[in-house]
């Protein structure tokens, strides 16, 4: 029986537990993937670190990663806050979906909205969501050497109406000392009928990401940056950019370390970008995908694509240009 690693985070440690009934990989050490039937969630482990969880039970409104795991072992992001409890650590979804023949939207960015409210369990809603982006199966692993790769289906539904699919692909390359690489795809396909979303400029996530307070810039001492030199949100938001880089500094201060989100040039670079000093970022449509009206046509998709590097110092010494362009150009 193979195991996986489950955490918690009580004043700021990770704790460590071994648990069964665990799909894992046995042939190569270098990396693993632990799927954990009971809890529902996916551990990728890279020389015998968690590198991130992934959660998808059905008790969850949006599956998503929780958390991602800096180089030196520290969560990065935070799957709910206080305001914006609907924020999912790294997420997928839209506010304003409508399937052909249905008279309303439906909101699956804050599907944690469509659960019950019991205030003894929660302050927020909880399951059952009847609104919420709901895992179907993982398909075609694959491990070799570094490198892990996976699909994932979803369906996006509301009651007992599906919308959508999500169809994902994630694969993992370890970097050494305790960096990696994730390289993750979607295809939002209109399985169903035809489907039209209506976007804003911030209230949909392709994906979104939100940063804890230990790396934010408002509480951690963190940096934003991007490709054309901007810094912080001031610099970096509702502006273009291949990428964009969120850093901060370890806790005794001996260095940085940080996560950047780079857009894959067969999606379209560049992109404008929503930047939060208090912790939320991620890139927004190409042009005819953001702020307006589009629809995605019975039997096709919206695709898209982007890569996510955890990394030691910050966008600089972390050689975060450097890397996109190995991304760009099928190195990375």
């Amino acid at each position: 029986m193979g195991y996986a690693i489950r955490y918690a985070s009580i004043a700021g440690a990770i704790l460590l537990t071994i648990v069964g009934n665990v799909h894992a990989n046995t042939d190569d050490q270098r990396i693993a993937i632990q799927i954990d039937d009971q809890a529902k969630t996916l551990n990728v482990v890279i020389d015998q670190q968690i590198a991130f969880v992934y959660r998808f039970g059905p008790d969850v409104d949006l599956p998503h990663f929780d958390p991602f795991l800096s180089p030196s072992g520290r969560p990065m992001t935070v799957a709910i806050t206080d305001p914006f409890p609907h924020h999912r650590s790294f997420w997928v979804g839209d506010e304003r979906v409508q399937l052909a023949g249905r008279s309303g939207q439906t909101n699956v960015y804050s599907a944690l909205y469509s659960g019950v409210v019991d205030k003894e369990k929660s302050p927020w809603p909880v399951a059952p969501y009847t609104r919420r982006s709901a895992h179907v199966e993982f398909s075609n692993r694959k491990i070799h050497g570094d490198t892990a790769e996976f699909d994932e289906k979803l369906t996006w539904i509301d009651g007992d109406v599906k919308l959508l699919d999500e169809l994902r692909n994630y694969r993992v390359r370890a970097l050494g000392d305790g960096e990696y690489f994730l390289d993750f795809s979607f295809r939002l396909r209109a399985s169903y009928g035809d489907v039209t979303i209506t976007r804003d400029v911030s209230h949909y996530a392709i994906p979104y990401i939100r940063m804890n307070d230990t790396f934010n810039v408002e509480s951690g001492g963190g940096k934003i940056v991007n490709d054309q030199s901007g810094v912080n949100q001031s610099g970096t938001n509702n502006r273009p950019a291949h990428w964009v880089d969120y850093s901060a500094p370890l806790a005794d201060q001996s260095g940085w370390e940080g996560l950047a989100c780079m857009i894959h040039p067969d999606v379209g670079t560049p992109r404008l970008w929503l930047t939060r000093d208090y912790g939320t970022w991620g890139p927004r449509g190409a042009d005819g995908f953001h702020n307006t009206t589009f629809t995605i046509a019975e039997g096709e998709s919206y695709r898209q694509r982007v890569g996510l590097l955890v990394h030691h110092g910050d966008a600089e010494t972390g050689q975060v240009a450097e890397r996109y362009e190995a991304y760009r150009e099928g190195r990375l």
